[in-house]
């Protein structure tokens, strides 16, 4: 299966409305492309493309130690969405598992307060249903994204 420029589109507006930031920093790495070597770009079979544009513009062919930065394919730049959802779920739920578990190692209650109960209605966290949640939220990305790169693979 092989990801054309709408798909990839769509689905970035999407992660857009719903991770703002997240999605900016995405897009500015999709645009910026990958670095390869020159062994990569050969293997790629990009090498002698690449070579007759430096030839053409008068600058010195690619040597063994130089990179080069080329765009990701449509299969790359979905890949990286995966891996960056992926990455968003295992830390949200990891940061709520690690203060759990240090609130359950001091003895302290696993619901945080936050603001002076003397000038407001303080808002609170509970810990254990946090984590609960992140843990279910995590399984279920794990398993959409398993799932979609499975069928991706065996597409290939």
């Amino acid at each position: 299966m092989s990801i054309d420029n709408d798909q990839y589109a769509r689905i970035m507006a999407q992660l857009k409305e719903e991770l703002g930031d997240l999605a900016d920093q995405l897009d500015q790495e999709v645009r910026q492309g990958r670095v390869v070597s020159e062994q990569k770009l050969k293997q790629e079979g990009q090498y002698a493309a690449r070579a007759s544009r430096l030839a053409e513009t008068e600058l010195p062919p690619i040597g063994k130690t130089d990179v080069a930065v080329i765009p990701y394919t449509g299969d790359e730049r979905i890949e990286l969405i995966r891996r960056m959802l992926l990455t968003l779920a295992e830390t949200m739920y990891t940061s709520r598992k690690v203060m759990l578990d240090m609130a359950a190692a001091e003895g302290m209650d696993p619901i945080i307060r936050f603001g002076d109960p003397e000038l407001e209605t303080p808002s609170s966290i509970d810990l254990k249903a946090e984590t609960a949640q992140t843990h279910l939220a995590l399984e279920i990305v794990r398993n959409l994204l398993s799932d979609d790169a499975a069928s991706m693979e065996a597409s290939r």
